[in-house]
């Protein structure tokens, strides 16, 4: 991550997800596709934001990068913020810390293939403002929420 990254990813349309982050070269298992980028807010901030101003961004999501902070793409980030959520995800957010600052960074699961959606699992890492969302990503093992 300290090199800077400099994948080839492309943003589509999906029905049914609305815009979703695609590779647009080949990545092998392990790579490092994308580093999860915005502004670095308290837990507590994020959320009194969240509550104050309803959900900021109905596409993007805070991710927790240490139990105190909180990394909100929803008006500064980069392409990364497109991942769409997957019961069986491609990739995996890793905690790195880089010259004394927490970095999120998503690793390939496996290898992925130009075209293959670039898709990570929300759970815990990313703070939700509702308790359950419904989950569309159709893979067979899907639970039916986020």
């Amino acid at each position: 991550m300290q090199r800077g990254i400099h994948a080839d990813l492309s943003l589509e349309r999906r029905p049914g997800k609305g815009i979703a982050l695609v590779a647009a070269e080949r990545f092998e298992e392990d790579a490092l596709v994308f580093q999860y980028v915005g502004e670095v807010l308290s837990q507590a901030a994020y959320l009194h934001q969240e509550l104050k101003d309803g959900h900021r961004s109905a596409h993007t999501y805070g991710i927790a990068a240490t139990t105190s902070e909180v990394i909100d793409a929803s008006y500064v980030g980069g392409m990364a913020r497109f991942a769409n959520h997957s019961c069986s995800p491609n990739c995996t957010i890793e905690r790195w810390e880089v010259a004394g600052e927490t970095c999120c960074g998503k690793f390939a699961k496996q290898t992925i293939h130009a075209g293959e959606e670039i898709t990570i699992r929300y759970g815990k890492s990313f703070v939700l403002p509702e308790k359950e969302k419904l989950c569309l990503c159709g893979s067979s093992n899907c639970t039916g929420f986020m």
